[in-house]
């Protein structure tokens, strides 16, 4: 296990360091720091920008966003999942509809969205809407497999419909909306940030980068680029901590 461990960590460090150094490479041979800024340049930009109150107070806005419209998401995303498993003409009422956000394009959504709500308003509506098919299409999915065995074994035993679905529904369903959710949350940044580029809420990473791309300041974009990048990376982990461990607990139950 810790072998295993070592050996991801190993495996990250040196991706990391093979995409600086094409990084390396590229701006040298661009050699045009408003179309590839350095490195170091990119660098000391985010060390400036990480110790002013200013980035903390839109980074906070951003981050709030998110985990709102990721909690809304996960929770309509379950409750209308297993209504749609539950019951074939909701699952069919709701096909429609699902198949029309999928198919609309982002920054349809999200200029569209702009006559609806305020500009911080947005991207949380934005996300929700983006994210919604696919934790409803998770939990769907967990609640529709069938384990014929445990099936039977339920008959046997005269389980309720309400011991059937916490004993064996339930049980069978969390690895799908456990990659469901890492899959929304994931969604989730990418959309709320996209949305505040556009909307130019007072506060946001979006409004930040809206601006640095105004005034042609490509090393700011390249810094708050790799401030979410790196939140995501973490927050995710953290999600599939937590999901090997449920998971985990479940299958050894």
């Amino acid at each position: 296990m810790i072998k295993s461990e070592i050996k991801k960590i190993v495996a990250y460090v040196f991706s990391l360091l093979c995409l600086f150094f094409l990084w390396l490479i590229l701006s040298k041979v661009v050699n045009a720091e408003i179309i590839l800024p350095k490195i170091e340049t990119c660098f000391v930009c985010l060390k400036k920008l990480i110790v002013t109150k200013n980035f903390w107070l839109h980074f906070l806005n951003t981050f709030l966003r998110v985990i709102f419209a990721f909690i809304i998401s996960t929770v309509a995303g379950i409750i209308l999942g297993i209504l749609c498993s539950y019951f074939s003409f909701f699952n069919t009422f709701l096909e429609i509809p699902l198949v029309i956000i999928r198919s609309t394009p982002v920054i349809a959504i999200i200029l569209l969205a702009l006559f609806w709500f305020n500009s911080s308003q947005v991207p949380i509506f934005v996300a929700v809407l983006m994210t919604l098919p696919i934790m409803i299409s998770a939990v769907y999915t967990g609640f529709s497999q069938k384990d014929d065995k445990m099936e039977e074994m339920a008959e046997i035993f005269l389980f309720t419909d309400k011991q059937k679905l916490f004993y064996i529904k339930l049980p069978s369903a969390i690895p799908s909306i456990m990659n469901g959710v890492i899959s929304t949350f994931g969604l989730t940044w990418k959309v709320v940030v996209a949305g505040e580029v556009l909307s130019i809420p007072r506060l946001g990473l979006g409004s930040l980068m809206q601006k640095a791309q105004v005034h042609l300041e490509p090393e700011m974009i390249f810094s708050l680029t790799f401030v979410l990048v790196f939140v995501s990376f973490i927050l995710e982990k953290l999600l599939k901590f937590f999901e090997r461990r449920i998971c985990g607990t479940n299958s050894s139950n």
